[in-house]
């Protein structure tokens, strides 16, 4: 008589963190954007931190899919970025558009629609949202947008976003975090397999 070995799912989403371990920061961190009533902030977001105000800014990125336009890009699902962000093609030394609006319908992709496009926009490229720049009077030509926020740290617990209660999060310094579950982030941001700002946070593979 043999034996049948039956297979069970589990629920649930993929643990960001290996093994579940995260080094956390003392205190909560006064978020600098806001968000809309609901939205869940994952752990493993990469976060800037501001030490001298006790507050954190949320580093928003959108990885490029195949199938958009300049204007209208296809991205991962999940990139926190809304309506009125200004963002940049990263590493793209130029004029930074707006978010007009964000479609996400699609159950494999969100669509953006951008205020201009972006020249050279393509799969694989990444936006990010950045500082929106004002030239001072007299000026010519106004100078290129720079990343609103650089990452030092990520969310270490995820955080559904309210009006009517704190809007703080908790921030992780010390992590393995897996590359296949996380949002995926620019080369740009590592060194090796470690964040530029902080090398105690690191992107791995199972």
């Amino acid at each position: 008589m043999g034996v049948e070995f039956n297979k069970n799912g589990i629920g649930g989403d993929f643990p960001v963190f290996w093994r579940g371990e995260c080094k956390v920061l003392p205190g909560d961190y006064k978020l600098k954007q806001t968000f809309a009533e609901g939205d869940l902030l994952r752990k493993g977001t990469p976060l800037q931190i501001d030490f001298e105000n006790m507050e954190a800014g949320v580093v928003k990125v959108a990885k490029v899919l195949a199938g958009g336009t300049t204007a209208k890009p296809r991205v991962v699902k999940g990139s926190l970025l809304k309506s009125g962000d200004v963002v940049m093609k990263l590493g793209k030394n130029d004029l930074s558009p707006s978010v007009s609006s964000i479609d996400t319908s699609n159950s494999d992709y969100d669509v953006i629609t951008l205020s201009a496009a972006i020249t050279g926009l393509a799969e694989g490229a990444f936006l990010q949202e950045c500082s929106a720049y004002v030239p001072a009077a007299g000026e010519v030509a106004a100078v290129p947008s720079v990343p609103l926020y650089v990452p030092d740290a990520v969310i270490e617990t995820n955080k559904e976003y309210s009006l009517n209660g704190f809007q703080t999060v908790s921030a992780g310094y010390d992590v393995l975090i897996l590359k296949c579950v996380a949002y995926p982030v620019p080369s740009e941001w590592l060194e090796g397999f470690s964040l530029k700002n902080n090398h105690s946070i690191k992107y791995v593979k199972q």
